[in-house]
């Protein structure tokens, strides 16, 4: 087995780790500093510092999506307006092992490094109780196959290193076969989940934003997920994907056995949840559930994502900074109006009556504009917006935004949608003259107050309404309650579970259980009341649980790992015209016709349009491993292709 246990590996990481998050001063001093290093643990501060710290390098799940986090923008459901940000250049194809993007490889190691120092010294701190010296390991271990796992899901097959030992160890380290990796990080959660308490909301809210038993469990269904999807599970275009010494990377043969691991997994995190009641039950979120009067789907599915720590959030983080999304996503005066959703995205969407928009008895039309406003647009009163006690379209707006389900309305805004992020006396100035009626409505046709006329706006015609709170108001630079940023959500087990069962047992009653759970929460009938005649059909269940996922976790990032696990954005989709695709990352993306100016009702505008012709090759379903990275360790392979 290619299992490094080097601390002398470490050291080389250790200095070159420039780019890293992680700021502490103990991270870069250990172990070359003795005396530092023995301070550290001599005080119950230092020690929990140094702890929190091999925090400091993961992610906000949200904040920065266009220039930082990249998995939103390089999917095929947002686009961006900024050149200057590397998404725009993974698009078109423009990049290699030498430009570095969203480098993640040295940040990783060191926290991983972190991790071992911390769980082999800490004893050493005795003003430490007992308990804390036990709870802080499992967190240790936690983090430390976090960290690996953000490693697998982007690069693969990863150098896996267990622990500490002689710095005279060889330096040159081989990649470790992928089932191994997967095998180790769900170990950690395994070793991890025993010394953590099932919920952090229950037992200690202070410590909120820390792994538990749930968190666990859940990072074992995203691993496990991945590891049996076709990208890892029977491909064979990995068969030559081996270590120099002829190692094989990747088991190219399939295995039903993964799907039921993902599945148990998956079913492990719903029955702990399930086991929990009152107050601090874990569910999925639903606002007459949360002292927020009748159930109303638009308030449920868009507050799962507003209300901090709610109870759908497995595990989330601090760093929920979405000060930066709702302004990038505002159109102008108040934001830059550059997070975009395609056309394909918007496409994706669900009927209200539950049925997709290229079904014939789903009611869509693409022409015109709408007669009547939606059912639930129930008071045509402009002070109700930010109240959200109507939503839907306006009677006026274009048909394709006509009677769509409540997700849709969460999180898109179209042209002609007032803003709803936008205080009364504000909305004017989102107006060109033509249109100052107290409405604020969203001007993306060229010539508009958001057009294509200024650097700043959307690509598309559309922006991002997902994460923004309507009490926000960026154009006065106010911005609403702080809440956490989300890692992992009930809605997205689910969707695993479903997937999982479906491979092997497509019958199964409960991925019609937990489908339905989702669609309910979302205002929509059972998918198996709209279309009978897919169940117990893998390839057709399949095929809408793939179109649920794009739905219910729309930029979120996972669209990003599903479409490159199930080996989707290298296919072409034949089942639909070139300009209504639903999968394929190659080829040209479509949006309204931003070129196009003359007001809300100009036909010119509402005219699909190539925005982009994107760049997608075979070895881009894996992330290339930094040059700089291989040129330090003569046993590393890159991946194929790179």
């Amino acid at each position: 087995m290619n299992h490094i246990t080097s601390n002398k590996f470490f050291r080389i990481l250790l200095l070159t780790l420039g780019v890293s998050a992680v700021s502490c001063d103990f991270l870069d001093k250990m172990p070359d500093d003795q005396k530092t290093m023995d301070m550290v643990w001599k005080s119950q501060k230092e020690t929990e510092k140094f702890l929190y710290n091999i925090y400091a390098s993961l992610p906000d799940p949200n904040s920065m999506m266009w220039s930082t986090i990249p998995w939103v923008p390089v999917s095929d459901e947002l686009d961006i307006v900024w050149d200057r940000y590397y998404p725009t250049s993974i698009n078109v194809g423009n990049w290699n092992p030498t430009t570095n993007y969203y480098d993640i490889w040295s940040a990783c190691y060191k926290s991983i490094r972190a991790s071992f120092v911390f769980e082999n010294n800490i004893d050493r701190c005795f003003e430490l109780s007992d308990n804390l010296k036990t709870q802080y390991r499992a967190e240790a271990k936690f983090l430390r196959g976090y960290y690996y796992w953000l490693l697998l899901r982007q690069y693969g097959p990863f150098v896996l290193v267990e622990n500490e030992l002689d710095w005279t160890d060889d330096l040159n380290l081989p990649r470790t076969p992928y089932d191994e990796c997967v095998a180790y990080i769900c170990r950690m959660m395994d070793e991890a989940m025993p010394d953590l308490p099932l919920s952090w909301r229950s037992s200690n809210p202070t410590w909120l934003g820390k792994p538990d038993q749930m968190a666990c469990l859940a990072v074992k269904s995203q691993v496990l997920l991945m590891a049996a999807s076709p990208q890892w599970n029977g491909n064979a275009d990995y068969v030559d994907f081996v270590n120099k010494d002829g190692t094989p990377l990747v088991n190219t043969a399939y295995s039903e056995q993964k799907w039921r691991d993902a599945a148990e997994a998956a079913h492990a995190v719903i029955e702990a949840a399930e086991g929990t009641s009152g107050e601090y039950a874990i569910r999925l979120y639903r606002n007459d559930e949360n002292n927020d009067g009748a159930f109303n789907p638009f308030r449920s599915v868009q507050d799962v994502h507003l209300v901090k720590w709610n109870c759908e959030c497995l595990w989330g983080t601090t760093k929920g900074d979405f000060r930066n999304v709702e302004r990038h996503a505002t159109p102008r005066p108040g934001g830059y109006s550059g997070l975009a959703p395609t056309q394909r995205m918007v496409d994706a969407f669900f009927m209200m009556n539950g049925r997709t928009i290229d079904d014939a008895s789903s009611g869509y039309v693409e022409e015109g504009f709408a007669v009547s406003a939606h059912p639930n647009w129930t008071n045509d009163d402009v002070s109700e917006i930010r109240k959200r006690n109507c939503w839907g379209h306006r009677a006026g707006e274009r048909n394709m935004y006509a009677n769509r389900e409540a997700r849709f309305y969460a999180a898109i805004l179209y042209n002609g949608r007032p803003v709803p992020q936008v205080a009364p006396e504000d909305r004017d100035l989102f107006s060109s003259s033509i249109n100052r009626d107290g409405w604020g409505r969203a001007e993306f046709y060229s010539d508009g107050m958001s057009g294509s006329g200024s650097a700043d706006h959307s690509t598309t015609g559309y922006t991002i309404l997902k994460y923004v709170n309507y009490d926000s108001n960026p154009y006065r630079g106010q911005q609403s309650a702080w809440r956490n940023g989300i890692y992992i959500r009930l809605a997205e087990i689910y969707l695993n579970y479903i997937e999982a069962l479906n491979e092997y047992d497509p019958s199964n009653p409960d991925i019609k259980k937990y489908w339905d759970l989702i669609r309910s929460r979302a205002g929509l009938p059972s998918i198996f009341d709209t279309y009978p005649e897919i169940k117990g059909n893998t390839a057709k269940q399949l095929e809408y649980i793939i179109r649920e996922r794009q739905v219910e976790l729309c930029f979120e990032g996972d669209r990003y790992f599903t479409t490159r696990r199930r080996l989707l954005s290298d296919k072409v989709d034949t089942g639909h015209a070139v300009d209504h695709r639903m999968y394929g990352d190659n080829g040209p993306l479509y949006g309204m016709n931003i070129a196009a100016g003359g007001g809300f009702t100009a036909e010119d505008f509402y005219k699909r349009t190539v925005i982009e012709n994107r760049v997608f090759e075979k070895k881009m379903y894996l992330w290339p491993i930094p040059q700089h990275e291989m040129d330090r360790d003569t046993q590393l392979v890159q991946n194929p292709g790179w």
